[in-house]
């Protein structure tokens, strides 16, 4: 489990303001999570969609949160937090600067590994989504064979034993064997349906793990519609 994003508003890794409102903001949102990497190593900012970049890197340049570098960007980072920015920027100098592909060919086959990184984590993400799917159902199939007892009888029992009780000491003497079935009868309901209840909490504890595993470190306190 990592870090709550209140561990990382003082970070020395944070960028100031505006940009760690931008980052903080995509964190609250469950948008993005933080993994830890190291010592004396910033941490990487990974966005659900697929991007991933150095903490301390980070900026907001036209409204979006990009990686920006005053060298070339670090094998860990992406320059966008998704395909949507990158694929953006690759039309806009295409069609600005197509001499690009002549001058700084680099430039565009970086923006062109980023896209493939972002398609590749996505795909990763999908994989433990699809895992997690496939545990629950199995779990869910599971607690649907669970089969508590009727307990219809239950207040039928329960009458028996109070009209004897009400009728006198004599009553519950005469009717001793009728009076121990009855219990009996009530403990059995009671002890059956105990030990359904312990499978449906397991199952409980159970599809907690499970979503405690495929959330991680991600902060889904809020939920976010897409877009």
């Amino acid at each position: 489990m990592g870090k709550s994003v209140s561990n990382y508003e003082d970070s020395r890794w944070m960028p100031p303001s505006p940009h760690r409102e931008a980052i903080l903001k995509a964190l609250r949102l469950g948008r993005a999570h933080l993994e830890e990497r190291g010592h004396n190593r910033a941490p990487l900012f990974v966005y659900e969609d697929g991007g991933a970049m150095e903490l301390h890197l980070m900026r907001v340049v036209d409204g979006k949160l990009v990686a920006v570098a005053e060298a070339a960007l670090p094998p860990t980072s992406t320059r966008h937090v998704d395909v949507c920015g990158t694929i953006d920027e690759l039309k806009k100098l295409w069609a600005e600067q197509p001499e690009l592909a002549d001058t700084d060919p680099g430039q565009l086959r970086e923006l062109l590994e980023h896209a493939l990184r972002m398609v590749r984590r996505i795909e990763q993400r999908l994989q433990e989504y699809r895992e997690f799917t496939t545990a629950l159902q199995a779990l869910a199939s599971r607690l649907d064979a669970l089969q508590p007892p009727d307990h219809a009888p239950a207040p039928g029992l329960h009458q028996t034993m109070v009209s004897i009780v009400e009728q006198g000491s004599s009553a519950v003497r005469e009717n001793l064997d009728t009076l121990f079935e009855q219990a009996e009868a009530l403990r059995k309901i009671a002890g059956d349906s105990e030990l359904v209840l312990y499978g449906y909490r397991d199952g409980a504890i159970e599809a907690g793990q499970l979503y405690e595993a495929v959330r991680g470190a991600r902060d889904w306190s809020q939920r976010q519609t897409p877009g």
